[in-house]
């Protein structure tokens, strides 16, 4: 399989679906390839393991006891303006997917991988990424529901960051939001060995932007923070590897 880089080459995904942990890892992770794939009339469903509720950022804008429905809304009207109709939470309790039975996390995967039965699955690394404990349990669960699966077994995909875009944008942003949570660095790669590299064009992200404006409980010191030119290509470049499959050589 040739390298995925722009919204014709997302075809190759067939239907998609992410798997993530909190409301807003799939807008800023998978949004551009989300929104593109809708625009190819590619089936794509979304799963939330958690409501976000322990993501407090501004306490006397969002009550820490009112976050939870707060991001469950601002989620809805995200995956409203990418597109998504097809979407299902977990409903487990946010920075407590470690206590959650593995069995039982896995067993909802498979029902949802059997109903929908994907192409592709979009989810974190084992590292999840920015440190999350949240994060790299979800790709756990991801990765043991696949390796079990009896058949239909779909490609899953793991979200990366590359070395020039985390030099050229990303350290901004992580060292004025945290973007990376608890971890100093991100695990990092030369783009060459990304399986997926979308560089968003200008219509999907004018998608995105405004799906992580419909999140400001989570957005709004971001998108104060910086220009919105380097926004865009902040996030506008989605790289993942492929965790179960060789790329084609």
């Amino acid at each position: 399989m040739k390298q995925i880089q722009n919204t014709q080459d997302i075809r190759q995904l067939g239907t998609i679906m992410t798997v993530w942990a909190h409301p807003d890892d799939e807008t800023y992770l998978a949004g551009g390839v989300m929104a593109a794939a809708i625009k190819n009339g590619q089936e794509v469903i979304c799963i939330t393991a958690t409501h976000g509720e322990a993501g407090a950022q501004q306490r006397k804008l969002w009550p820490a006891k009112e976050l939870g429905k707060v991001r469950t809304k601002e989620l809805s009207k995200a995956l409203k303006t990418i597109g998504i109709t097809k979407h299902h939470w977990l409903d487990y309790n946010d920075g407590g997917c470690c206590h959650v039975p593995e069995a039982d996390a896995c067993h909802c995967l498979e029902e949802l991988i059997n109903e929908y039965k994907p192409d592709t699955i979009l989810t974190f690394g084992p590292d999840g990424l920015t440190g999350h404990e949240d994060h790299a349990t979800v790709s756990s669960w991801v990765n043991r529901t696949v390796t079990e699966l009896p058949a239909h077994t779909p490609v899953v995909y793991q979200v990366i960051v590359t070395n020039e875009h985390y030099k050229n944008y990303l350290k901004a942003v992580d060292a004025k939001i945290n973007l990376f949570f608890n971890i100093d660095l991100p695990l990092l790669v030369d783009e060459a060995t990304c399986a997926i590299a979308f560089k968003l064009p200008d219509d999907i992200v004018v998608i995105k932007r405004q799906a992580l404006a419909d999140m400001p409980s989570q957005t709004k010191t971001l998108l104060k923070s910086f220009d919105p030119r380097f926004i865009d290509k902040a996030f506008g470049l989605e790289t993942y590897v492929v965790a179960n499959k060789p790329i084609d050589s």
